[in-house]
């Protein structure tokens, strides 16, 4: 069976409309409802409460010693900024296939990784976003 590559994704982001270099990884978003346990005779049932709980965001940049990139972020945490985010999903092709916005994000946690002299890596940054809310938005 030959390995098909039309849908290999790529994932763009920006921030207030400008893509920020050195985006390394967007980590996994996963949206849910909250439960509630409803006891009955001999059983213990799910609902779903209605409530949908707004998950925070990990990012993963790469930082080059020209890119503005560490400036911003470093902003964004210390100076207590807001900012939109629009995640991008394209294909191989380039085409967008799929959108989600996640409007006044509050960085609330900046980490930069340990040094490793036995095993050193590329420069990089994590940081945690908490989005008001996140809209899917189809292609």
């Amino acid at each position: 069976m030959q390995q098909s590559y039309d849908m290999a994704e790529k994932a763009r982001v920006y921030i207030d409309g400008e893509e920020l270099p050195g985006l390394v990884n967007f980590g996994e978003l996963t949206m849910e409802v909250s439960q509630i346990e409803v006891p009955e005779f001999e059983i213990t049932r799910l609902i779903d409460s209605g409530v949908r709980k707004i998950p925070a965001i990990e990012l993963t940049y790469k930082i080059a010693r020209e890119s503005k990139t560490l400036n911003f972020l470093q902003d964004w945490f210390f100076n207590h900024e807001t900012h939109d985010l629009s995640k991008v999903r394209v294909d191989a092709g380039g085409v967008e296939f799929g959108r989600t916005l996640f409007p006044s994000c509050r960085c609330v946690q900046y980490n930069e990784p340990a040094y490793d002299a036995a095993s050193p890596t590329y420069a990089q940054m994590k940081i945690k976003l908490a989005p008001w809310d996140i809209y899917p938005v189809k292609a």
